[in-house]
């Protein structure tokens, strides 16, 4: 009988949703937390209409309520003119462009799943930027007088997305890795 040697198929960086890269499904996540975002904005502005009618109340909790942010997140941080306005789009993009770079050795799904988020969600509100000066707002949580600050959906994918990169940087896989070697290293 003659031996076939085996040889091995290289080793992608795949994940089990239909063969795609890390990286793809990074991508992938990214458009879609942009169009996601870009979908929202166009059915309150041209659909609804709500620059027009400021507000409308959904519950007793809760409003789609028109705001134009030329701050950073939750208002803060105003950027007046067109010099503020340009400064805080190329400073987010050069924020974009690092996570993105990141995005692209990202190991876990958990990782790439964080910076998609992060990253078309700050794409949504550059877009808005330089297009309009400013950033669409509209969602609005509210108990009483008192009122969270009114966001979008980009705004909750950015979020949703540093909560995510928190967890990992506390409980994801190299965190137990470094727990592990802390042990095997003590002197104790």
């Amino acid at each position: 009988m003659i031996s076939v040697p085996v040889v091995p198929k290289p080793l992608r960086k795949r994940n089990n949703m239909k063969g795609l890269t890390r990286f793809q499904l990074g991508l992938t996540i990214v458009a879609l937390a942009f169009v996601l975002d870009r979908l929202s904005k166009w059915w309150i502005m041209d659909i609804l209409e709500l620059p027009k009618i400021q507000m409308v109340q959904i519950l007793p909790i809760f409003n789609l309520q028109w705001a134009e942010n030329r701050g950073v997140s939750f208002s803060m941080f105003t950027a007046d003119g067109d010099l503020g306005r340009w400064m805080l789009v190329g400073v987010t993009l050069l924020i974009v462009i690092g996570l993105s770079v990141w995005l692209k050795s990202a190991q876990t799904r958990l990782l790439v799943v964080a910076l998609a988020l992060v990253i078309g969600g700050a794409l949504g509100n550059i877009y808005d930027r330089a297009l309009f000066g400013y950033v669409i707002d509209f969602l609005q949580f509210h108990v009483g007088d008192w009122s969270f600050a009114i966001f979008n959906v980009a705004d909750s994918c950015i979020s949703v997305g540093a909560a995510l990169l928190l967890w990992d940087s506390f409980f994801g896989p190299d965190t137990k890795k470094d727990r592990s070697e802390e042990k095997t290293s003590d002197p104790r």
